[in-house]
């Protein structure tokens, strides 16, 4: 596969052992370029990695309502159905959020920076409060 940043565009072409091509496709920076693919969020100098782990039981103690966050995860196919579910099942928001986390960790630093930037729109005071007293 050859991908070429055409400056606006991504043209990528499949090229064949004949060195014909055989598959051509152009993706507008429009769709690229969105929310929807997030790089990792750095929150005062700190990963969301770092941040997430650091903070974990005061995330999982002072999150009100970790069902939004969830939802957005979700929404961009960043948990699955069988994830949003056991976290959804949970009883207290306590078990939701350690669910969330549990399932956001282990999946590196894009799905870390959606869930942080997904907390940080959700939760803003607690993430303000933490992010404060890190410094």
């Amino acid at each position: 596969m050859i991908m070429r940043n055409t400056g606006v565009d991504i043209e990528m072409k499949l090229i064949g052992d004949d060195e014909r091509t055989v598959w051509k496709s152009v993706v507008s920076k429009d769709v690229y370029s969105n929310d929807s693919h997030p790089i990792s969020l750095i929150l005062l100098g700190i990963p969301a990695e770092e941040f997430l782990k650091k903070h974990r039981p005061e995330l999982i103690q002072r999150a009100k309502n970790p069902k939004p966050i969830a939802d957005v995860l979700r929404s961009k196919g960043m948990i699955g159905d069988e994830e949003y579910s056991r976290i959804t099942a949970e009883t207290t928001e306590q078990e939701r959020m350690r669910e969330l986390l549990n399932a956001v960790l282990p999946k590196g630093p894009e799905v870390m920076g959606a869930c942080l930037k997904a907390l940080s729109e959700h939760e803003h005071h607690l993430v303000k409060h933490l992010s404060e007293s890190s410094t």
